[in-house]
């Protein structure tokens, strides 16, 4: 006699319930509640809306969801309509009955592992985390209260087809469904959101993206909705428009109601703000709106003022933070002590600097290098596409060798050792590999690089126990060849080799040519 495993005489048994449309609809008052999640998902993958929808009527756990389930199967309309049926009937119910437990409808693409359990003790596992964690707020007697928790994305296509058939429903149902959108991503313009996000649980919204092309009298009627968001932890405005011809007043005017607004916004701890021309000569007025200190700040692409600068440096609400990308943000006019300032305030928290493109020169990075050197938590440090000469760089790589947790440099070659031919730039594809690991008993595979123009970038791979080295081969035209000046490379290399930590305070700074 054959035998087969609990899963297979499982999927069998709930295969032979789905062929029998009468037993099927019938037989859920009797089904264990361990066996709703299998016969469920397979309904939904066979398309059964009659047995979907009711067993939606029947569900015996809080949540349904049912987002994790889309994103595996893809079924379209049709599936949804099907559970959205089975919600109707559950909220024209005018008493709640004990047995009716549903009171969230997910629409997260997560949780896929809701779908996945067995036995019953895991499923139970499940259930009680979820229980826990999820805050349903205050019970309405003999009124229910659906809540939707789904990320609400208004893009060129002003709503896919779900969504907007999903919002539709959720209008009819006012007063009866509650929206929570976590996450709310908008990027165009020519559609009227006022609606959609008068339909919204607007305290629940704990992340907001602002995309592509907003005017500024745009925002500035979005606002309100934005100081209504109290439990916001992260902002991102990117392309926000300020018209040439407009008059310093109006300027000032809109910028006061827009920062006016991020007095509400107690728990915000991350604000990533990109080409965004209105910033220039308000930045600071931004970061004294804020009420709590950030972790991360990101302000890229952007023009900035000598006072916004000097102003970063000291300001109350950076002291904390834990990411700090500046890139393409123009400094190479700035005077020399605002970005020492700016690193020896941020020198205990700091982990991610991300300075690519500033146009920062050598006398510049030899001013905050020793502030560079205090930052001691310091992970990741992106400076590529700002070309120092190869004395800059040996002094900068004997500052990092002293941060024992830095782990990835990223550099452009410096231009004294780019190969000339031809009057122009040659393209090199730089691949830095580990040679030598001392004092460990593993060896690691190559670091790939991204590549910029005219070189490549030099990306630096430390490890925490004993000193690494490394070799570069350069790719020239095609072709791997010697390069032209070996030397330079070698004196590259030299100072990519982290020390022992006996011998980190001896390294020797290289005073600038």
């Amino acid at each position: 006699m054959n035998t087969q495993s609990p899963r297979v005489l499982l999927e069998l048994a709930v295969e032979s319930l789905l062929r029998d449309k009468a037993l099927v609809t019938e037989a859920l008052g009797y089904l264990p509640r361990e066996l709703f999640p299998p016969v469920f998902m397979k309904a939904f993958t066979k398309r059964r809306t009659d047995v979907v929808k009711a067993m939606v009527q029947s569900w015996p756990f809080l949540s349904l969801p049912l987002g994790s389930l889309m994103s595996m199967d893809r079924p379209g309309k049709r599936m949804l309509q099907a559970v959205l049926r089975g919600l109707d009937v559950l909220l024209k119910q005018k008493v709640c009955s004990r047995k009716l437990k549903l009171q969230v409808l997910d629409m997260w693409a997560v949780h896929q592992y809701f779908w996945r359990v067995w036995p019953e003790n895991k499923l139970e596992d499940y259930t009680i985390k979820w229980s826990r964690t999820e805050k349903t707020g205050p019970r309405v007697p003999n009124k229910r209260i659906l809540k939707i928790i789904v990320d609400l994305w208004i893009d060129f296509e002003p709503v896919d087809q779900l969504m907007s058939f999903l919002l539709q429903w959720v209008q009819e149902k006012e007063g009866l469904v509650q929206l929570d959108c976590p996450s709310v991503h908008i990027s165009v313009t020519d559609v009227d959101i006022t609606g959609i996000l008068q339909m919204l649980n607007l305290e629940h919204v704990h992340e907001v993206d602002v995309d592509l092309g907003w005017k500024i009298f745009a925002f500035a009627q979005f606002a309100p909705f934005l100081g209504q968001m109290k439990n916001l932890c992260k902002l991102t405005f990117c392309g926000i428009d300020l018209p040439a011809s407009m008059s310093s007043e109006k300027r000032q005017k809109l910028v006061t109601e827009i920062t006016s607004e991020l007095l509400k916004l107690h728990f915000l701890r991350e604000v990533f703000i990109d080409h965004v021309n209105f910033i220039e000569d308000h930045l600071d007025q931004v970061l004294r709106c804020l009420t709590s200190p950030l972790e991360a700040l990101s302000v890229t692409d952007c023009l900035l003022s000598p006072s916004d600068w000097n102003l970063l440096s000291c300001s109350e609400q950076i002291r904390q933070l834990e990411y700090l990308n500046l890139s393409c943000t123009r400094l190479t006019s700035f005077s020399l002590e605002p970005l020492q300032h700016l690193l020896s305030n941020v020198s205990a928290t700091l982990t991610i600097l991300n300075l690519e493109n500033c146009g920062i020169t050598d006398e510049q990075v030899c001013a905050f290098l020793p502030s560079l050197s205090s930052c001691s938590q310091l992970i990741t440090f992106c400076f590529i596409r700002n070309f120092m000469s190869m004395c800059t760089m040996k002094n900068l790589l004997c500052h990092t060798a002293r941060l024992r947790k830095l782990t990835l440099e990223m550099y452009s070659l410096p231009q004294d050792v780019y190969v000339i031919r031809n009057d122009a730039h040659p393209s090199i594809s730089i691949k830095i590999q580990e040679k030598e690991l001392w004092n460990t008993g593993q060896r690691q595979g190559p670091l790939e690089p991204e590549q910029t123009e005219p070189g490549s970038v030099a990306a630096i791979c430390h490890q925490a126990r004993g000193p690494v080295a490394f070799w570069v081969m350069c790719k020239l035209g095609g072709e791997d060849r010697t390069p032209e000046s070996p030397s330079s490379y070698a004196e590259i290399i030299k100072y990519t080799t982290p020390l022992p930590e006996a011998e980190v305070e001896n390294v020797p700074a290289v005073p600038v040519e």
